[in-house]
């Protein structure tokens, strides 16, 4: 899937998909969308999805994802909607998204930002 270069959104939402993210998903360049809500997805956020320069919208919750949320999020600078609710993550948010989300249409999961 990390292949299909010019795809702009990829909604794999409710399916039952299992295992982690593909780590291959942050090859895809022109991708604005990515919407892998409502799944049994485990393991931790790809440090990768930070190369997706163009994406706006990062939907991941109702998985079982844990671990902490890469650093690397925080460089996504077009990204105005980010939902990781219904998940084990621990620690905080990337500081680099405060003031940039929609806070009205994003849900942290009761993380803070990072200071």
């Amino acid at each position: 899937m990390g292949n299909l270069s010019n795809l702009q959104g990829l909604g794999l939402w409710g399916n039952q998909l299992t295992g982690p993210i593909p780590a291959s998903l942050g090859n895809l360049a022109d991708l604005t969308e990515l919407f892998l809500y409502e799944n049994q997805l485990r393991g931790e956020i790809p440090p990768e999805l930070g190369n997706l320069a163009d994406l706006t919208e990062l939907f991941l919750y109702e998985n079982q994802l844990r671990g902490e949320i890469p650093a690397e999020l925080g460089s996504l600078s077009n990204l105005t909607r980010l939902d990781l609710s219904f998940n084990q993550l621990t620690g905080c948010v990337p500081s680099g998204l405060s003031g940039r989300l929609d806070m009205d249409n994003s849900n942290l999961g009761g993380l803070q930002f990072c200071q």
